[in-house]
């Protein structure tokens, strides 16, 4: 059995950063210290009045600026731990060391038996970093394991849900992955969780425009110091040409024939695969809570992509309407993350389980038909 996802992100420096690094703060501010006070000490000012007027000023503004810089460093360093957009930060790296918990195959959920329990429906929800849950401290908060609470508590024991997600998965990926769930495990129904970004792999990009790579500081190594690192990725990142341009690349990629009827090609097959083993297929369409870009649809590309399974008579909950007329600051993990917060993933939880689950067990509604 292959493993899902990929390995929890480990680098050298560790979850706060390279010691050296941290150090050169504190050499840094004890030289400025030691410089000014021999200057004070030292310089001859009545001689010298104009010159060291100038020079004993900007002294004491480079130690306080230091200083200021030491204690932005220190509390960035070792206090803030939170996610951005691409989990390219060096806080957001740690976030990914601290949070989440990975069984055998790298996904983010309890360890699964090989062999389906006796009289267990097993349920897989299959999509990216919104059903992984990034940003989300406690997996209790996401939308696949409130569904899988509510079952228990009407239905102990006969219904597992399995949490099969990793960020950044596109559909290709996502078909990979149902195959193995229905293959080595055994699994009843697949929820095809999709995200418009599931297409971004089939779209065009050139060495000076990848919106799916996180945008790199041409100018200093942000890696060396936490708070500059932060400081770039919170004001300056956000600015890039592939950023602001990201969401109409991907309504390019909806309005391209070619590249949706590739895109279209992939959920068909993911729709023939569970016909072909008898496994039930449902797909809830998340959408992004916050989007930007001239011409990017949400609602246009929700009924695009729904069309696609309703034409094969699969059942399709589009979360769009959760979410729409209310403050997207109040749905995202923070300022600079548009992932879904524990309350966007309560009200996707809400209308999956009323859409799908409210009024008959998944197990009996199969077996009516």
């Amino acid at each position: 059995m292959r493993a899902f996802g990929c390995e929890q992100p480990m680098w050298a420096s560790g979850a706060y950063g390279y010691l050296s690094d941290y150090l050169w703060w504190w050499l840094v501010l004890a030289s400025l210290l030691v410089h000014t006070w021999c200057f004070f000490r030292f310089f001859p000012r009545t001689r010298l009045r104009k010159l060291g007027l100038v020079l004993g000023n900007l002294l004491v503004m480079l130690t306080m600026l230091e200083f200021a810089g030491l204690v932005g460093e220190t509390y960035v360093r070792f206090l803030v731990v939170e996610t951005d957009s691409y989990g390219a930060s060096l806080v957001a790296k740690r976030w990914f060391l601290i949070h989440p918990e990975l069984n055998s195959l790298y996904c983010r959920d309890a360890e699964w038996a090989e062999h389906k329990p006796e009289g267990v429906y097993r349920i897989a929800f299959v999509g990216d970093s919104f059903t992984y849950g990034w940003g989300i401290n406690d997996v209790k908060d996401r939308f696949s394991d409130i569904i899988q609470a509510r079952f228990n508590e009407r239905s102990p024991g006969e219904i597992e849900v399995m949490n099969v997600a990793w960020a950044g998965w596109d559909t290709r990926a996502e078909l990979g992955a149902v195959h193995d769930m229905i293959q080595d495990y055994g699994v009843d129904e697949v929820v095809l969780c999709y995200i418009p970004n599931d297409i971004e792999t089939l779209l065009p990009t050139t060495p000076d425009f990848d919106p799916k790579k996180p945008p790199k500081s041409r100018y200093i190594n942000t890696d060396s110091s936490f708070l500059l690192d932060y400081l770039y990725h919170r004001i300056f990142a956000r600015h890039t040409p592939t950023v602001r341009s990201y969401w109409d690349w991907l309504a390019d990629g909806f309005e391209n024939p070619e590249i949706w009827a590739k895109e279209r090609r992939l959920l068909n097959q993911i729709i023939e695969l569970c016909a072909e083993h008898d496994v039930r297929l449902r797909v809830a369409l998340l959408p992004f809570i916050q989007t930007q870009g001239k011409h990017y649809d949400a609602s246009a590309i929700q009924a695009k992509v729904a069309a696609v399974f309703a034409g094969q008579s699969v059942s399709v909950v589009d979360l769009l309407p959760v979410i729409e007329g209310k403050d997207a600051r109040d749905l995202v993990v923070n300022s600079h993350d548009p992932h879904p917060n524990e309350a966007a993933h309560r009200l996707f939880a809400d209308a999956i389980w009323k859409a799908l689950y409210a009024a008959v067990l998944p197990r009996r509604e199969a077996a009516e038909e």
